[in-house]
């Protein structure tokens, strides 16, 4: 499987008030129980994260595993678009390794979630970065002149314009 660098606008401000703190929980506890009741009390705001359409009354129907990371995974499109990727694709596997490491982080952010029970529905990784963080990574890579970094700069650009993080995943 090819690891594909996906990352979007992501409203780290209304996540880290509204969610943060229950998904970390439910990672934690490895108990999916209130994702599911966010899920459920906000589904109408909520995307299917694979295809992006608006999730159904029947969400439980898209799930392949429903476990914890799942949940989340679904929980989480109340604060991104998932049809909106900016990343960087399957270049992320031909340039990641020559990468200075604070590049390389700049294309990152950080994990959430306990240690050994890390946010990553995707199991090959997923990070997130704060508006502050966004805004850092973005000077980083202003002198970073590789063309693959390009579509990811101009969402920097616009996370630092209106204020937004940044979600990363693979």
């Amino acid at each position: 499987m090819s690891m594909e660098h996906r990352a979007y606008a992501f409203d780290w401000t209304k996540f880290s008030t509204e969610m943060l703190r229950t998904l970390v929980r439910a990672l934690a506890n490895d108990d999916g129980r209130p994702l599911a009741d966010f899920i459920d009390v906000n589904r109408s705001e909520l995307s299917d994260p694979y295809e992006g359409d608006p999730l159904p009354d029947d969400w439980r129907r898209l799930m392949e595993n429903g476990d914890t990371q799942e949940l989340g995974d679904f929980a989480l499109t109340r604060y991104y678009r998932p049809g909106d990727d900016h990343g960087i694709g399957s270049a992320w596997q031909t340039i990641s390794d020559s990468l200075a490491p604070k590049v390389r982080s700049a294309l990152l952010g950080r994990p959430v979630g306990p240690a050994g029970h890390q946010f990553d529905p995707g199991r090959m990784g997923s990070y997130f970065q704060t508006p502050a963080e966004a805004a850092r990574s973005a000077e980083v890579l202003k002198g970073v002149e590789l063309p693959e970094l390009r579509d990811y700069r101009k969402l920097l650009a616009e996370c630092v314009r209106r204020r937004l993080g940044v979600y990363v995943t693979f």
